[in-house]
């Protein structure tokens, strides 16, 4: 589905105007939006990653297609999670034992899942094809087996489109702010859902005990009443159509292009610059997820950095303090504290963002390896206006805030340049 303009949506959300020149990612993200970004695994995702390519490579760039298989149905998936926990809930009463077994798979599964670390049940969906888009491609493994990999950073966007749904939607939103101001731990969605699976496990533990008192049912009921409306909701958003995608993730795959391109005028002495552009990241970074697993091989955690750009269109730039896949997981401290140095410059304009959605930094951080995340907010909300939503066009994104992403970027990868010049004796590198 294309992004497309709104000119009620433009008055109502006034933006700033566009830059025109070579150096902005206009071009670039007014091209995506006329392309359109298609759902995970479908025809429409693999012909936006041919087109892509194709462009990068009109542009001189080597660049390469890797085809990887994903489950990315993940609404389906979460809501096989909550149904197996509400079935062991109730089936509980009668047979404790068969119940607990149920809901400790659930939670099991449902932690492996979106810590990225293994598929449980969403095996039992069908596999899809998608691809990753990489420029310049990484050594074959036969080629780099004899050399050392240098250090690379890897400019990171997903381009697939999410899907919409009531979920998203200001109620909801408002719903979620209200909770993040009553329960002090920092969370997400999604962990709201695992914790609610996990909260079941020491109420159904007393009826392994012998314990079957009303007090034990009042115990099951609130984590019970929780997954209930998860799954209502996971429906909706599985059978929603899927967002415009102009800011969540045309414009952070734009912000990445034009951040490698800056590199690539001046690029860095002591770092490899490579962009990796993910499909399926809607679905729990699965694109990503699976391209580490592929090269883990080649791909040194001393000396690999992951820099991912999600929705980056609105606002101030920032970087991702914190993410909540399941458990509370930050970014690599020493991105941080680079990060940091940078917030300090005010023209930049840069500030933290204290919990983001977890995305490809997250997933990265979960294998090992140091990431952060950049975005762009107009406040310090948990998602940016329009998110998962019908209303994320092209009209409600502003190119300068693009930019001005993809500025943190650079500056970001120079700095790290730097530091690790000073680390091998040979002084400052980069600018």
């Amino acid at each position: 589905m294309a992004c497309t303009a709104d000119s009620d949506l433009g008055n109502a959300y006034p933006i700033a105007p566009r830059p025109d020149s070579p150096a902005s990612s206009r071009g670039t993200f007014e091209w995506l939006c006329t392309l359109g970004l298609g759902k995970s695994g479908t025809d429409a995702e693999r012909r936006a990653a041919n087109a892509l390519a194709k462009r990068l490579q009109d542009q001189g760039r080597a660049t390469r297609i890797e085809p990887v298989y994903v489950h990315p149905q993940w609404p389906a998936v979460h809501l096989i999670h909550c149904v197996l926990a509400i079935a062991g809930s109730l089936i509980a009463a009668e047979l404790p034992p068969l119940g607990f077994a149920l809901v400790l798979v659930a939670a099991t599964s449902l932690y492996l899942d979106l810590d990225g670390r293994a598929y449980l049940l969403r095996r039992l969906l069908f596999r899809r094809a998608s691809q990753n888009v990489i420029s310049p491609p990484l050594p074959a493994p036969s080629d780099a087996a004899d050399t050392e990999p240098a250090p690379t950073v890897f400019l990171c966007a997903h381009y697939d489109a999410p899907l919409t749904g009531l979920a998203y939607g200001e109620r909801a939103l408002t719903a979620f702010g209200l909770l993040g101001r009553i329960w002090p731990p920092r969370t997400s969605p999604q962990a709201i859902i695992f914790w609610a699976i996990v909260l079941l496990l020491p109420a159904l533990g007393l009826r392994l005990a012998g314990v079957d008192a009303t007090w034990v049912s009042l115990l099951q009921l609130p984590s019970t009443l929780v997954l209930i409306a998860a799954a209502f909701a996971l429906g909706e958003i599985g059978l929603s159509p899927p967002s415009p995608a102009a800011n969540d993730n045309a414009a952070g795959v734009a912000a990445a292009i034009l951040a490698a391109e800056r590199l690539e005028t001046e690029p860095p002495r002591g770092l490899e610059v490579r962009l990796l552009l993910c499909g399926a990241g809607e679905t729990t970074r699965q694109g990503l997820r699976e391209f580490i697993r592929r090269h883990r091989d080649s791909l040194d955690r001393d000396r690999s950095w992951f820099i991912d750009i999600d929705s980056p269109g609105r606002g101030e730039p920032r970087y991702v303090e914190l993410e909540v896949p399941v458990l509370a997981r930050r970014p690599d401290a020493g991105l941080i504290e680079l990060a940091q140095a940078l917030a300090e410059n005010p023209e930049l304009g840069l500030e933290p963002l204290r919990l983001g959605p977890a995305g490809g930094a997250a997933m990265a951080g979960a294998r090992g390896y140091r990431a952060v995340a950049l975005t762009g907010r107009p406040e310090t909300e948990f998602v940016p206006p329009f998110h998962h939503t019908l209303l994320d066009r092209e009209a409600t994104v502003d190119a300068v805030a693009i930019d001005r992403v993809a500025e943190v970027a650079v500056d970001l990868v120079r700095l790290l340049d730097r530091d690790l010049g000073r680390d091998a004796g040979s002084g400052p590198a980069g600018r």
